[in-house]
């Protein structure tokens, strides 16, 4: 029996997950527009969620072309006999940015309506994601005679993000509409799942929820991001070594530095690349290993520039997807530093805590804020006094944008072998076993189970 007719006729419950906006699919690329940790946070909920005994379509909006293969993104692909991406098409072939949603949506709503009609097919509850994917669950729920239970998890956001960004972005970025959406969504949804402390407090400060919020952060998947040994003959030298332009022996040799990321301004990847070419002068055994996507060609242009400017072409690996290479490359890098101000958790350091690695972090990343940095730090004073850095037992927080401060916590580290392994260690104790979908998983499925006399949930 194939995997379509043993998902139909399994009598596991149904859920809905609904991420609507960017590429979703089973191999995730990471870089391209709007895709990155919510897309890996779905397919990583799913599997755990189908290990629980589930059963789930996930839902993203299709209808045109993949930005790097070409294939059409239509119908379903299942991943197996529990688990399946379902693409709805509005009659638009191209791409829309998660700003622009909303118009599409009662669109999106008809197909959705009509494929899930058509197949006869119950849905036991919605997990819905970020505000455009939420909207899609409301709208389709209000359809159904009974209506399930539907839980929003946001990921992040806007008037977190308002605080965040430029004001003369606002517009551009429809921050206040979003805002408006979301006021609207919370009174519409039966619970959310907030993915960190800052998510729960501006739940409560910004939008007076009155409910308490179920907790769903992001998980490390331990059998893919694990510590493991790198031999001086495996594929990852090599691989470094044509994106950096410098022999495998000298990477090997090198201290290395990661981020990773999508090619987004909220990442501040000049930051980093400012911070690294001043530690560089200092440590010329140094590596900076970072993903730049050519799909933001502007913003590319720009980062590509400021390498060369900076004169540290040789000093840097430049990768463009890195999916298969990913666990080897934490494997090997030394600090994970990360400036970005925009993140609903931080999913990229929680993958390098999870393989004993330091983190350097803006103090806008929650992860890195509330778990790796925490409540036992100290405070080091630099310039004179004049700015200060925060170096907790897993990593080094600096003020979000100052890379005098980046530059100092890099070199704290690099200076600091055991300082640097120590921390690397937290990180790791601090990540795992807490961390895992498995135990998240099973804390949240027992969290939001309903009151029996309501209308139902999972």
């Amino acid at each position: 029996m194939n995997n379509e007719k043993l998902f139909f006729t399994s009598p596991r419950p149904h859920v809905l997950m609904i991420t609507n906006h960017g590429i979703h699919q089973w191999n995730i690329i990471p870089g391209l527009p709007d895709t990155g940790g919510q897309n890996v946070f779905v397919n990583q909920f799913s599997e755990a969620l189908a290990e629980q005994g589930f059963k789930i379509t996930i839902v993203n909006r299709g209808g045109f072309p993949h930005p790097k293969t070409g294939e059409p993104r239509t119908g379903l692909i299942y991943k197996n006999e529990n688990q399946r991406i379902l693409y709805l098409e509005d009659g638009l072939p191209e791409f829309i940015r998660k700003e622009d949603m909303d118009e599409r949506l009662p669109i999106l709503n008809l197909a959705l309506q009509k494929h899930l009609s058509e197949e006869n097919i119950r849905v036991d509850a919605i997990i819905s994601h970020y505000w455009d994917g939420a909207k899609l669950g409301i709208l389709y729920n209000d359809t159904l005679a009974d209506p399930v239970e539907h839980i929003w998890v946001p990921h992040s956001l806007g008037a977190v993000k308002k605080r965040n960004v430029n004001p003369k972005n606002w517009d551009a970025l429809r921050i206040d509409e979003r805002i408006a959406n979301e006021k609207k969504i919370l009174a519409k949804v039966d619970r959310v799942a907030a993915t960190s402390a800052i998510i729960r407090q501006s739940l409560k400060e910004d939008y007076d929820y009155p409910f308490p919020a179920l907790f769903l952060p992001p998980c490390v998947e331990t059998n893919r991001y694990r510590p493991h040994t790198i031999s001086d003959d495996h594929p990852i030298w090599s691989f470094l070594s044509q994106h950096a332009g410098i022999e495998p022996a000298e990477i090997r040799k090198s201290k290395i530095i990661t981020e990773i990321s999508r090619t987004d301004t909220t990442k501040r990847k000049d930051v980093v690349i400012k911070a690294f070419a001043q530690v560089n002068r200092r440590f010329p055994d140094t590596v900076l290993v970072m993903t730049i996507d050519p799909t933001n060609e502007g913003l590319t242009h720009e980062l590509m520039d400021l390498i060369r400017s900076l004169g540290i072409e040789t000093h840097t690996a430049v990768l463009g997807s890195v999916w298969d290479e990913l666990p080897d490359i934490y494997a090997v890098t030394d600090i994970y530093c990360t400036a970005s101000i925009m993140e609903g958790f931080g999913m990229t350091p929680q993958e390098a805590a999870a393989m004993k690695k330091p983190v350097v972090s803006s103090d806008l990343v929650p992860f890195v804020t509330e778990y790796l940095l925490g409540d036992a730090f100290e405070e080091v004073f630099y310039n004179d006094g004049a700015y200060s850095i925060k170096v907790g037992p897993g990593a080094i927080v600096v003020p979000a944008d100052n890379i005098a401060g980046f530059a100092q916590g890099l070199e704290m580290l690099l200076d600091q072998d055991e300082l640097r392994q120590r921390m690397g260690e937290n990180a790791y104790h601090i990540t795992v076993p807490y961390f895992t979908w498995e135990n998240m998983v099973r804390v949240f499925l027992r969290d939001s189970a309903v009151d029996p006399e309501s209308k139902g949930g999972i």
